[in-house]
């Protein structure tokens, strides 16, 4: 009897453990959709809060913070969060003509070179546009900027549903004139080339960190592919830094939304054109040319290797053909006689 109580017990103790950790189960479960509901909610409603607030107020020299709020830098891809503020900005690019973002991007270099004591001095072209991005990522972000460099690589993409009715987007990969830096070496397989000061005993890379451009509008003939050089121009706004895997490693590239690139057309590759009869006629009195010097050269060679000179006859036998060459034959015989 005590070993049939002592059973139930420890039946009835099981049963009743079970029951809490599916009763903890369902808690955290109903804890975990809580939790997801208020994000969706928070995301619904900044969603509802930026329709109502218009991306520029100043003719599209800068976005509202409100729109530039969901944006992280140095983030694998493009986070859904930041969708709305992308899709935004890249109908902002896209209706503020080319001309003011040029001379808005213009007017707010100057501003940043004559703020940096080191550079305030310089040429204005000397200005690295692109190195003060990397290194004040919050300043620029929001603003256009103008950058000139070579098309590495370009790619076409669906960037999916989206309420501005942004459809194909091109992005591009762009090697700037200041796309060299120095950065703390990191080592396989860790994060690399991302702005921020180095320490005393940091240890110091040259890198060179390109520049992705993601644009609506490109022009006829540049052709997409992704081993090309092709010199192009843009003024974008820019977005965020945008990290990406590159050999084993995380990378960081300052990522820009224009409405277009200007794409300088390079000479003319080189294409085979049919010969007409004066090419045909030319090559032919070459090649006879040729032919009769060559003749005539090998002619005197010839000659020359018959008689290489003049025969001596004052000795008899004579100097080029020595008597242990002589044939014995009856003329020699008699000779001999003869000098006897």
């Amino acid at each position: 009897m005590r070993t049939v109580a002592l059973l139930s017990c420890l039946f009835l103790l099981a049963v009743s453990t079970n029951g809490l950790c599916q009763d903890a189960d369902f808690k955290a479960s109903d804890d975990q959709d809580e939790r997801i509901q208020r994000i969706v909610e928070e995301r619904r409603r900044r969603e509802e809060a930026a329709t109502r607030v218009p991306t520029s107020t100043d003719g599209g020299a800068t976005v509202e913070p409100e729109i530039l709020e969901p944006i992280l830098d140095k983030t694998l891809g493009l986070r859904f969060e930041e969708r709305d503020s992308y899709f935004r900005i890249l109908e902002l690019a896209r209706q503020t003509p080319l001309t003011e973002q040029q001379a808005l991007a213009r007017d707010f270099r100057e501003a940043r070179r004559l703020s940096n004591p080191r550079h305030a001095k310089r040429k204005p072209e000397l200005f690295p546009a692109l190195v003060d991005v990397i290194n004040n990522p919050d300043i620029y972000r929001g603003r256009p900027v103008s950058l000139h460099g070579v098309l590495r690589k370009l790619t076409k993409f669906d960037p999916g549903k989206n309420s501005r009715n942004i459809g194909e987007v091109y992005e591009g990969w762009i090697y700037t004139d200041d796309s060299h830096a120095k950065t703390v070496k990191s080592e396989k397989g860790k994060r690399r080339n991302e702005p921020g000061a180095a320490g005393h005993d940091d240890e110091l890379e040259d890198v060179i960190v390109p520049t992705v451009v993601v644009f609506q509008g490109k022009p006829e003939g540049l052709n997409v592919g992704g081993d090309i050089a092709e010199e192009v121009r843009f003024t974008g706004y820019f977005f965020k830094l945008y990290q990406y895997e590159s050999q084993d490693r995380f990378a960081v590239a300052p990522l820009f939304l224009a409405g277009a690139v200007e794409w300088r057309k390079g000479p003319e590759r080189y294409k085979a054109q049919v010969m007409g009869p004066e090419v045909y006629l030319l090559v032919t009195l070459v090649f006879v040319v040729v032919a009769f010097v060559w003749w005539q050269g090998n002619r005197r060679e010839m000659a020359s290797a018959i008689h290489p000179h003049e025969a001596d006859f004052k000795q008899f036998p004579p100097l080029e053909l020595p008597r242990s060459t002589m044939p014995h034959d009856a003329n020699f015989n008699l000779k001999e006689t003869h000098d006897e």
